[in-house]
């Protein structure tokens, strides 16, 4: 089974009318999105124009609203601010009146076609800058009928690209944990909900799921067996390729090609191994007393950072690979767990306990400049986007666990439901 591959496979981009007119990092970047605070960029988006679709071009226009508002990047504009005579304009230049737009607040218009061919949906979406009429994007998509989702996805990501510099995360699938008290099961879903693909079926306690970049392997832990095993799954062929079936706790947290960073901890000893899992070769990183656990490579690979109580609680340290040395990390509060690198290896996400309450919180990866970005709950699980500009994270209210999304300034919070079960431990699929 391919969890993560064959949602690209199904949309084909027939081709490019019009190039980016430079790379992200030489264009115009309209909008920086890695500051403290940001000014929202106000977009309009009437309904496409089509043919012999209509009833799809509004479903597939109601997709691009919520797929931009949800990005924390933009302001979408009401329908209801746009008369007859906008709605009614053609797409090209000559025929959009830009003035008109501006006085409406629109700073970015979106315009796009539908129609039908061979059975297929063809798509054409067009971006301007209303300030001068520039035409910042052209591209036609096609894709079966059924999947006409995944082409607004891939739009929405393409404009947030063009204007911000970097692709958004609108096309993107995660995997994540459901369940209850006594059954947790794996599963996977687009980000926008939908979807949404069961992996395991144990009748058990599965927890932590990790997928390798090149998501040809799925390691977890379960209880499957009766006790705290991990596993390592092979999702193109579902077949079980490894397995520690050792006593004690066993947990997989980070991947960096095809090696897994793991956890085994039996009673006061804890031991961090490196897996080969293409080799079968498995390295001892970390063995002492003590707990020693959470571990996970920077994007380079060359540190990796942990979670030990060497210094009574629970506390975050950094290790280099090459020498050993390690250094900690996190000294307010005492307790600090769950530490993920970003993709960029600048920031680190974390839990920290503040007042009673555990909340998601960044840092530098030399410790230093650490912000607290929730409030008032109890918060777990901190996992970064690919582009490094959102946290994915777990919230537990009233008994229940949900899944929710913010970007790494702590604004834009957004909860997120796939299953009717409690759902934890999200990440993105590479």
């Amino acid at each position: 089974m391919v969890v993560c591959k064959t949602c690209l496979s199904t949309v084909i981009i027939l081709f490019l009318l019009v190039a980016f007119f430079s790379t992200p990092s030489e264009g115009k970047i309209y909008l920086d999105v890695y500051g403290k605070s940001f000014k929202k960029i106000t977009i309009g988006i009437p309904y496409f124009k089509s043919v012999s679709a209509e009833k799809s071009s509004r479903e597939m226009n109601d997709v691009l609203n919520k797929d931009l508002d949800f990005s924390g990047f933009f302001i979408v504009a009401p329908h209801t601010l746009f008369d007859k005579e906008l709605t009614d304009e053609g797409i090209d230049k000559k025929d959009i009146q830009f003035g008109k737009w501006r006085s409406l607040g629109v700073e970015i218009l979106c315009k796009g076609t539908v129609h039908q061919q061979n059975g297929e949906i063809v798509f054409e979406g067009y971006v301007y800058d209303t300030l001068d009429g520039s035409l910042l994007l052209a591209k036609r998509y096609k894709t079966q009928q059924t999947e006409w989702r995944k082409i607004i996805h891939k739009f929405a990501d393409d404009i947030i690209q063009i204007l911000t510099g970097e692709k958004g995360i609108m096309s993107s699938r995660i995997i994540f944990v459901s369940g209850g008290r006594y059954t947790k099961e794996i599963y996977t879903a687009d980000i926008d909900g939908h979807n949404v693909q069961r992996i395991t079926r144990y009748r058990s306690i599965t927890i932590l799921p990790s997928i390798s970049p090149n998501g040809k392997y799925l390691a977890y832990t379960s209880y499957k067996e009766g006790k705290p095993n991990l596993f390592i799954m092979n999702l193109e062929n579902n077949t079980e390729i490894y397995a520690e079936r050792g006593e004690g706790m066993k947990f997989g947290t980070s991947w960096r090609g095809s090696t897994l960073l793991y956890s085994h901890t039996v009673g006061r000893k804890s031991t961090i191994y490196a897996l080969d899992v293409e080799k079968k070769n498995k390295t001892v990183i970390i063995s002492k007393d003590g707990i020693f656990t959470s571990p996970s490579f920077s994007p380079d690979g060359s540190k990796m950072i942990f979670v030990s109580d060497m210094h009574g609680g629970p506390q975050i340290f950094i290790t280099d690979l090459s020498t050993g040395a390690i250094k900690r990390l996190t000294y307010a509060g005492n307790y600090n767990t769950s530490p993920t690198f970003s993709p960029k290896g600048d920031l680190i996400a974390f839990v920290c306990s503040v007042e009673g309450t555990f909340e998601i919180c960044t840092m530098n990866a030399d410790g230093s400049n650490q912000r607290v970005l929730t409030s008032g709950t109890m918060n777990d699980s901190p996992q970064f986007s690919p582009c490094g500009r959102y946290i994915l994270y777990t919230s537990q209210k009233g008994g229940k666990h949900t899944i929710n999304l913010m970007l790494i300034n702590g604004e834009n919070k957004r909860s997120l439901t796939f299953t009717e079960g409690s759902e934890e431990q999200p990440k993105f699929i590479p």
